[in-house]
């Protein structure tokens, strides 16, 4: 193939995610009217308390729902979600923040309509490094012991043969 060059070959291609990039807990629900994505984000630094923000959507438009009212229950949890910039709504995330499967019915009540919405949420335990360290240090062990085996091998090869050139040269002197 020749060189080329000068041609438009389009926009670069997006950077691509890598799958052990961890994500945030998330679960998505939808009806007729909405469209819902819950994501359990942790929290930061002045406020150490995870929090559930919630993306609400018309499922015919896909345009952001301002104004509307969501209430979230899963077991003992309740809680009203305070609205933020239109279409998106957020509520403490405390009862979220042990690993589990947290069953969600979210009520939404918009101005011209309302709806029942069911998700559940799967918040895994963090991944333990430790454990993982420990996995990757001990599937060393057989090349470690491997490579060992090989030089002490060619050690004792290699003093065999010179002892016996050695043994060679004294019996021809």
């Amino acid at each position: 193939a020749w060189a080329h060059g000068g041609e438009d070959h389009g926009d670069t291609p997006a950077a691509i995610i890598s799958p052990a990039t961890p994500q945030a807990p998330r679960t998505t629900a939808q009806t007729d009217s909405f469209e819902l994505v819950a994501v359990l984000q942790p929290g930061a630094t002045p406020t150490p308390t995870p929090t559930l923000t919630l993306y609400l959507d018309r499922a015919d438009t896909n345009a952001p729902v301002a104004g509307a009212s969501i209430d979230v229950e899963s077991g003992a949890f309740k809680g009203t979600a305070k609205a933020g910039e239109p279409g998106v709504y957020t509520l403490p995330g405390q009862a979220f923040a042990k690993p589990g499967h947290y069953p969600l019915t979210i009520t939404v009540q918009s101005a011209d309509s309302a709806d029942l919405l069911d998700a559940t949420l799967h918040v895994e335990a963090p991944p333990d490094h430790a454990a993982e360290h420990a996995a990757a240090a001990s599937s060393r062990w057989p090349w470690l012991a491997g490579v060992a085996g090989l030089l002490i091998a060619i050690t004792t090869a290699w003093r065999l043969r010179r002892r016996a050139s050695t043994t060679a040269r004294k019996e021809r002197t």
